[in-house]
């Protein structure tokens, strides 16, 4: 009986946490970046949630993403999410379709590119 108790209050702890880590991505800054007005340079961008530390450098070269260096990765979801960096990359996009099972550190990515780009 004690054991049953101890596995479910260990189940709603973490029902509790991955809705709280989701309500923190959903409420992430997200810009609308049209690269078409970005100017070439460098941009650096940091989201830091209480699940995952990023910061990026985004280089720029005629309005295109040529490429997005990770400066700070520290966290849950930072290294399985990282292939979303190829996608904006070769998409030329700032928001593409999250990595598969690294839903939340792709938002994550996303908030931190656009935050540089804005």
């Amino acid at each position: 009986m004690v054991i049953a108790l101890i596995v479910l209050m260990a189940g709603g702890y973490l029902v509790a946490r991955k809705r709280a880590r989701l309500r923190e991505a959903a409420s992430l800054p997200f810009y609308k970046t049209e690269l078409a007005q970005i100017a070439d340079g460098e941009y650096e961008g940091k989201t830091y949630t209480s699940f995952l530390h990023l910061q990026l450098k985004v280089t720029v070269e005629n309005h295109k993403i040529i490429k997005i260096d990770v400066l700070e990765n520290e966290g849950i979801d930072g290294e399985k999410a990282k292939p979303i960096i190829q996608k904006m990359i070769d998409q030329n996009e700032v928001v593409v379709p999250a990595v598969k099972g690294a839903e939340l550190g792709s938002l994550v990515y996303i908030s931190c590119v656009s935050t540089a780009l804005k």
